[in-house]
């Protein structure tokens, strides 16, 4: 008898057949009959609504049993009865989606009480539900969950892979986001909201989390620690993180109910190309079928509820969007630099060996000791890549530490012309190649001082051997006082030289001698 008011309250408030017959999955037939009912009874669109007990009173005498009985729908039911005992069996099927399932599967306008009396009295399936309420104010509060959907395709790998839901249910309204995902780390965890903030265009005054990692770091029931990243997240949308009690699902009610609603009326019976089909049927399904269906509890549709009601209350999105960070404790190497998302950034020697926070976002990398800001570097674009501020190193160590030729072409000018004039000479040709050469010459100078690295450059310049192991050789034998003019045969075999342009110097050393 409810059914028959409800459809009579809908065509009161103005609704047609078409879409009475869609809200509550009733032939057009029966709904027209129930109007018709309701016309008899003097019920018309201008007068006011009766009392829902006159009007069942009222209905009760008009009807005759055989008005209301179920003979031909019980007659379209039989028909599926085979594909129904078959849907019953899968996991988290319910009554309901199997009447979803139904329609779609042969357009039929049976109501869903029918089907669910029919299951009950035919397969013993079916009972009631349990649901903890927690009522709110419009727009205070969401809550979120995951959880297990079953086995998706990656559309990336093409392979089958663990998949869970991200569930977001305004607690008011009870309007969903969902949005299937393959893993539950920060990422994706703090993508989830801000596209869950996007699909409601709005903000909820608070948001009720599980202590999940990704949220949670120090579960505490009067004063948790939140995820560095997720309090972020919280401080740009402008709203209260508000973690549930440990092992208490009750505090929760709404979306831990969500869950099974999730796997039961979304996915019981249906199968997905692969999660990015997944995810475009879940936003309609959130917004024009159970977010258009009657609710339990409520009594109302909770899309209509939302965009009536709920959302003038919710906080307007910031102008852009959150750019979710990644936050590491790294500890600083003795090469003064931090290993940070496969790359590395350097750091003042004075912080060698010490722990520090390192936060990085698309753009820049913080580094912090405690709380205080200690470095800001550019983001690396690709894993290995070497991030090094000059400033950072002694000036000793520069030019043996950084990767460019224009440091050693400086570091040579401390030590003097000669060796000035050598390095250049040896980065001249290909620099990059022989960038490593050149910071061996330069490393010789803190070895033998910068007299007579200049000696040994001058010696190497007038004989054109730009060789490390020659100028190297030269500084260990002491040959860099040796006169220009003719060198002996030993000289020169020290020298390493394998071209002259005079040929005097192939002269033999006993000759020279002489």
């Amino acid at each position: 008898m409810n059914e028959i008011v409800e459809v009579v309250y809908q065509w009161h408030q103005g609704a047609g057949l078409k879409a009475i017959s869609r809200s509550l999955g009733f032939d057009r037939k029966t709904v027209r009959k129930y109007i018709q009912l309701a016309q008899k009874a003097g019920i018309t669109r201008s007068s006011p609504f009766p009392e829902e007990g006159a009007l069942v009173s009222r209905f009760k005498e008009m009807t005759s049993s055989s008005v209301l009985r179920e003979k031909p729908a019980q007659d379209v039911l039989a028909s599926h009865r085979e594909w129904m005992g078959e849907m019953i069996k899968a996991e988290h099927m319910t009554a309901k989606q199997v009447w979803r399932l139904l329609r779609e599967r042969a357009d039929i306008g049976v109501s869903y009480p029918t089907v669910k009396r029919y299951l009950r009295a035919h397969f013993q399936f079916g009972g009631p539900s349990v649901c903890v309420r927690l009522e709110v104010e419009p727009g205070s509060q969401g809550q979120v969950d995951f959880g297990y959907a079953g086995l998706m395709a990656d559309p990336l790998s093409g392979k089958t892979r663990r998949a869970w839901a991200f569930i977001m249910s305004l607690s008011y309204s009870r309007h969903r986001f969902v949005r299937f995902v393959f893993r539950q780390d920060i990422p994706t965890w703090i993508d989830c909201h801000i596209r869950a903030f996007e699909f409601f265009g709005a903000v909820p005054g608070s948001v009720v989390l599980d202590n999940i990692k990704a949220g949670v770091v120090k579960p505490d029931i009067y004063d948790p620690t939140l995820n560095r990243a997720y309090a972020e997240l919280e401080r740009h949308y402008g709203f209260v993180a508000d973690p549930a009690k440990v092992a208490s699902p009750k505090l929760k009610g709404k979306v831990e109910r969500n869950v099974g609603i999730v796997r039961r009326h979304l996915l019981a019976g249906r199968s997905f190309r692969d999660v990015e089909e997944a995810n475009e049927r879940a936003l309609k399904w959130c917004k024009e079928e159970i977010g258009m269906e009657i609710h339990g509890t409520t009594k109302r549709k909770p899309y209509e509820v939302f965009m009536k009601e709920e959302l003038p209350h919710l906080r307007a999105l910031p102008p852009e969007r959150f750019q979710c960070p990644q936050w590491k404790i790294c500890t600083v190497h003795p090469d003064h630099h931090v290993v940070f998302d496969q790359s590395y950034y350097s750091l003042p020697t004075r912080f060698i060996g010490q722990d520090v926070w390192v936060r990085g976002d698309d753009r820049v990398v913080r580094v912090f000791l405690a709380s205080e800001q200690i470095k800001l570097h550019q983001r690396a674009q690709r894993p290995g890549t070497w991030v090094t501020d000059p400033s950072d190193y002694p000036p000793e160590k520069l030019a043996y530490l950084m990767p460019a030729p224009s440091y050693c072409r400086k570091r040579a000018a401390e030590v003097g012309p000669q060796t000035q004039t050598l390095v250049r000479k040896i980065l001249a040709e290909n620099a990059m190649r022989n960038l490593r050469k050149a910071q061996a010459v330069i490393r010789l100078a803190d070895k033998y001082g910068k007299e007579r690295m200049e000696a040994a450059s001058q010696r190497s310049l007038f004989y054109g051997n730009l060789h490390y192991r020659a100028i190297k050789r030269i500084l260990e034998r002491g040959l860099e006082e040796v006169s220009h003019a003719k060198p002996t045969a030993a000289q020169l075999s020290l020298l390493g030289m394998r071209f002259l342009r005079d040929p005097s110097y192939f002269i033999p050393e006993k000759e020279v001698l002489a």
